[in-house]
């Protein structure tokens, strides 16, 4: 008897002792390319490279930036109103996925602190952890989507990406997304995977989505862009791909906001000569794209907090 529930107590622990290991190892990686890259670099070079940035370009950038935060947010507003309809309004939807995205991007965990924090607001709106938990699994969904729409766009029209063979995922990946839409189209209303069951968007709703979520990720990569000199980057369609490899390398890294993996990947793209400008632009990418929203997002959040303790202390 006890053996029989040691087994899968021992398993779920060597699972997760595996999924720690390998996170460690990649960390591990990043911290010593990172380190190896940025040894090679004079500190002075780097900030001749922060000066050298145009003002137009920083502005471009945070331009780009407010895009793709207007589209994270949008995530939400969809979310809630499938879960929970007509329940919370629009601007509790709008503040809880603009704050929510806005601190995840910077501490990560996205899981944790995403439900953490949505339902810390959502709550005060009559809205259960079950329904903040679907909430966060559909926002991932779109953000999913975002990626793939981004990544068949750039194999569609840039197959040399791939060494001349990308356009083939791309076609896979659009069949994928018309054969989505045509299921969801089928008026299904609820996806149960084994006991976790979640309302999912109409057809219309998830093509809206697909369409945010391209927009969303062109104004990201576009804030990081912005701020390479022209003759770094190379077209915008060369460098996106680089950008995507390196935000999954910092989701699977799990550090916080993907810090080290995100900046080794990118690194790692360009050649020695390049890599002070690169990183001249990464640490001005970081400011602009991560701690400036995570600044306003905490000052927001704990503004709520002190107008939320006051409603309840009367």
């Amino acid at each position: 008897m006890t053996d029989k529930h040691a087994q899968p107590t021992l398993k779920a622990l060597a699972s997760r002792a595996t999924k720690y290991l390998l996170a460690a190892a990649f960390v591990g990686v990043a911290i010593f390319l990172l380190h190896r890259y940025i040894a090679r670099m004079s500190w002075q070079d780097i900030r001749a490279a922060i000066d050298r940035i145009p003002r137009w370009h920083v502005l471009a950038s945070i331009g780009a930036t407010l895009v793709s935060w207007s589209c994270l947010t949008a995530y939400d507003v969809f979310a809630v109103e499938t879960v929970v309809p007509g329940k919370v309004s629009m601007r509790m939807k709008i503040f809880s996925g603009a704050t929510t995205h806005a601190i995840c991007n910077a501490l990560g965990f996205h899981a944790i602190t995403g439900t953490a924090l949505r339902y810390r607001m959502l709550s005060t709106r009559g809205v259960s952890a079950p329904d903040v938990a679907r909430v966060v699994g559909l926002v991932g969904f779109a953000v999913a989507l975002g990626f793939a729409s981004v990544t068949a766009i750039a194999l569609l029209l840039e197959p040399s990406i791939a060494h001349g063979w990308g356009r083939w995922p791309g076609v896979a990946l659009v069949i994928l997304f018309v054969l989505l839409l045509r299921w969801l189209a089928g008026k299904h209303d609820e996806l149960r995977i084994w006991k976790f069951s979640t309302p999912v968007p109409s057809a219309r709703s998830a093509a809206a989505q697909v369409a945010i979520g391209t927009v969303e990720m062109i104004g990201a990569i576009a804030a990081m862009y912005f701020l390479l000199p022209a003759d770094v980057a190379g077209s915008f369609l060369d460098f996106a791909p680089i950008y995507v490899g390196a935000i999954l390398a910092g989701i699977i890294s799990n550090t916080p906001g993907g810090i080290g993996a995100f900046e080794a990947l990118t690194l790692a793209a360009f050649p020695q000569e390049q890599r002070a400008q690169v990183l001249a632009a990464l640490l001005a990418y970081r400011v602009i794209y991560g701690l400036g929203p995570f600044a306003i997002a905490s000052l927001a959040l704990g503004a709520f907090e002190i107008r939320r303790r006051t409603r309840t202390s009367r």
